[in-house]
């Protein structure tokens, strides 16, 4: 059974708001989770690269809505970061929070250094070395961190939408 439509928006949509909006609040402006990449990503593990790619599209745009960059931007590379987590769909160990963990922090900095890339095939400035150092990698240490939680909460709602196919004899 597929994913119902309505579930990817909903979830997305709150990582997003919280992702954009709650945590900037907090003051945590340089560094904070990337928990959209963290979802989909975690998403790319339980379910494959067919179900995660639209997860990834939709939350990239939510992103792209939040953000003052570029429309498209986030959605282009967080679409390349979820072909990239895919890996770990044919793995025995992805019932395990632990390949999904490490899974996220290589995809949060994968999506960084898209990210900014992208950035500056638009002809913005992007420092490069700053960046990596005191936004990218603090990032994805803080998605590390929020994985495990995210994955508790991704595996039961893979469960509950699971299908199941009849043994035949």
């Amino acid at each position: 059974m597929k994913t119902p439509w309505w579930i990817a928006p909903c979830l997305l949509f709150v990582a997003a708001l919280l992702q954009a909006a709650f945590f900037p609040a907090l003051g945590l402006v340089r560094a904070r989770p990337e928990l959209v990449v963290t979802a989909v990503a975690i998403w790319a593990v339980l379910r494959g690269v067919r179900e995660a790619l639209p997860w990834a599209f939709i939350g990239g745009l939510l992103l792209d809505l939040f953000s003052q960059g570029p429309f498209g931007t986030a959605a282009l590379a967080l679409v390349i970061v979820a072909f990239c987590s895919s890996v770990g769909e044919a793995s025995v160990f992805r019932t395990n929070f632990l390949l999904p963990t490490v899974i996220v922090f290589w995809a949060s900095v994968l999506y960084g250094v898209i990210y900014l890339f992208l950035l500056r095939t638009h002809q913005m400035p992007v420092d490069w070395i700053g960046t990596l150092r005191h936004s990218v990698v603090p990032s994805a240490l803080l998605s590390t961190a929020c994985a495990p939680i995210v994955y508790w909460l991704l595996s039961r709602v893979e469960r509950k939408t699971r299908s199941i196919v009849p043994v035949e004899w």
